[in-house]
C-alpha cells in the first residue's frame, strides 16, 4: 500500500515538473504582438513659410502645403495656395501658421467695403476727393501715410462783431479791405493712413477711347480719428484748398509747425512793403 502511494507521488511530481518545463518554454518562445498607437488624422492645408504682417500682400513664396493634424487645423483653413496668393492679410501670421480664409481679404471678390478694409475700432473712414496733383497722378497708393495741408480765407467778408453790424445799420461806411492776402495755410491733419484709392466708374455707354481721354476722378479713403474727421468736413465745407503731403510709412512723428499767412512771410523774410505812390 505504501509502495503504491509512493508511485502516485512520484508520478504527480514528474507531471508537475513536465508542466512547469512546458510553461517556461512557452514563455520563452512567446513574443507578444507589437503595440500600435493609433495615428492622428492629418489634412493638407496652406501654411505660412515666414511671418506675414497684417495688411501686406501674400505672395506665393510666403506659402506652402503641409500635412497638419486635424485637431490643430482651425475652421476655414485654406487648402489651395492659388486661393490665397495675392490676398491681403487681415491679421499677423507667424511661421507655420495655418492660413484661414476669414483672415485674408481677396481683392477680386465682391465684398462690402467694411469687409475689405482693415479699419481700427477707434477710427473712421472718410473719403477725400483727390484734387491735388500728387493724388491725381498716382503718387499716393494704398498703405501710404499722408498729411493734409490747407489754405483758408480766415477773414470774414460779412460782419462778425455786433459793433460792425450796428455800424452798417446806421449807414456808417465801413472800410473795404483787399482780401487777396487773407489766406492762412496750416498743416492740419497728420499721419493719416490711405486705405484705398477709389476711381470714378465710367459712364454707361462710354467708349474706351473716350474714357482714356478723360482722366477718371480719384478719391482717397482715409482712416482717421473721429475728431479729425469733423475738422476735415469743416475744411471741405469752407471750400479750403487742401493738399496731400506724403510721408514715410514708418514715420509717426507729429510735427509742430506754425500757421503761415502774409504777416509770417513778411516777418520771416524781412520783406519791406513798398511805399504808396504820391
Amino acid at each position: 500500500m505504501k509502495r503504491r502511494n509512493w508511485l502516485w507521488f512520484i508520478a504527480s511530481f514528474v507531471l508537475a515538473l513536465l508542466a512547469g518545463i512546458v510553461v517556461v518554454y512557452l514563455l520563452v518562445i512567446y513574443e507578444p504582438p507589437p503595440t500600435t498607437t493609433p495615428q492622428a488624422l492629418t489634412r493638407r492645408v496652406v501654411v505660412a513659410t515666414q511671418s506675414i504682417a497684417r495688411g501686406s500682400e501674400i505672395r506665393a513664396d510666403f506659402l506652402q502645403i503641409a500635412e497638419v493634424d486635424e485637431d490643430q487645423i482651425p475652421s476655414g483653413a485654406a487648402t489651395r495656395s492659388q486661393d490665397v496668393i495675392g490676398a491681403i492679410a487681415r491679421r499677423d501670421f507667424a511661421l507655420n501658421d495655418v492660413i484661414t480664409m476669414q483672415d485674408i481679404v481677396l481683392p477680386w471678390a465682391p465684398r462690402r467695403i467694411t469687409e475689405t478694409l482693415l479699419i481700427d475700432d477707434d477710427k473712421l473712414v472718410v473719403v477725400l476727393e483727390a484734387d491735388d496733383i500728387l493724388s491725381q497722378w498716382g503718387g499716393v497708393i494704398p498703405g501710404d501715410r499722408v498729411d493734409l495741408l490747407f489754405s483758408l480765407d480766415v477773414i470774414l467778408e460779412t460782419p462778425m462783431y455786433p459793433q460792425e453790424v450796428l455800424a452798417a445799420e446806421e449807414g456808417i461806411q465801413l472800410i473795404n479791405r483787399d482780401q487777396s492776402m487773407d489766406n492762412t495755410s496750416v498743416l492740419a491733419l497728420q499721419n493719416l493712413e490711405v486705405l484705398e484709392i477709389l476711381e470714378e466708374p465710367a459712364a454707361p455707354g462710354a467708349t474706351e477711347e473716350g474714357a482714356q481721354a478723360t482722366l477718371a476722378r480719384r478719391a482717397l479713403l482715409l482712416q482717421i480719428d473721429p475728431q479729425d474727421a469733423v475738422i476735415l468736413k469743416y475744411l471741405r465745407d469752407s471750400e479750403a484748398t487742401i493738399d496731400v503731403a506724403l510721408r514715410a510709412r514708418d514715420n509717426d512723428t507729429q510735427y509742430e509747425v506754425d500757421a503761415v499767412n502774409i504777416n509770417y512771410i513778411v516777418l520771416r523774410y524781412g520783406i519791406v512793403l513798398p511805399e504808396p505812390l504820391e
